[in-house]
């Protein structure tokens, strides 16, 4: 059986007391389509990044589970029958690392293409002039006419 992971939040109307409860019925029909709940975190009352249903303030919830991949569907209409769930997301955890893994080695494979950047090399030794001989350098090169008129 994968493993899942399961958060949903609730609606601000749902009082801090009846969380558990809703956790749960989510247990329990998890549990009845023959999955088995590794852990279980109540993670509190936060706010919202934006206002979902009228509500600015979230009961967060966070499941693991092992469950049957047919059986997903049963869950995803579970959690939509529900009105105290305004939001939920169901990630297949296996799924996510080995994704994670691919990501890694295609990384590590393009790395040696990325050339690194040349070191500039000054020219020649530095040349240090006053003001007066670099006046009379530009001068010189310049030719001797007066640029200025």
């Amino acid at each position: 059986m994968p493993k899942y992971e399961l958060m949903y939040i609730l609606s601000s109307a749902v009082s801090d007391n009846d969380a558990p409860q809703i956790n749960s019925e989510v247990d329990k029909f998890i549990k009845d389509e023959g999955g088995t709940i590794l852990t279980s975190e109540l993670l509190g009352k936060k706010k919202l990044a934006y206002p979902i249903k009228k509500t600015r303030n979230g009961f967060y919830i966070l499941q693991t589970f092992n469950f049957d991949s047919p059986k997903l569907a049963a869950l995803d209409n579970k959690l939509r029958s529900l009105d105290s769930i305004i939001r939920y997301l169901v990630v297949n955890v296996e799924e996510l690392e080995r994704r994670k893994a691919k990501d890694a080695a295609y990384k590590e494979k393009m790395k040696p293409l990325r050339r690194p950047k040349p070191e500039v090399k000054p020219a020649g030794p530095e040349i240090k002039l006053t003001e007066t001989e670099l006046e009379q350098k530009i001068a010189k090169a310049l030719g001797s006419e007066d640029l200025t008129k």
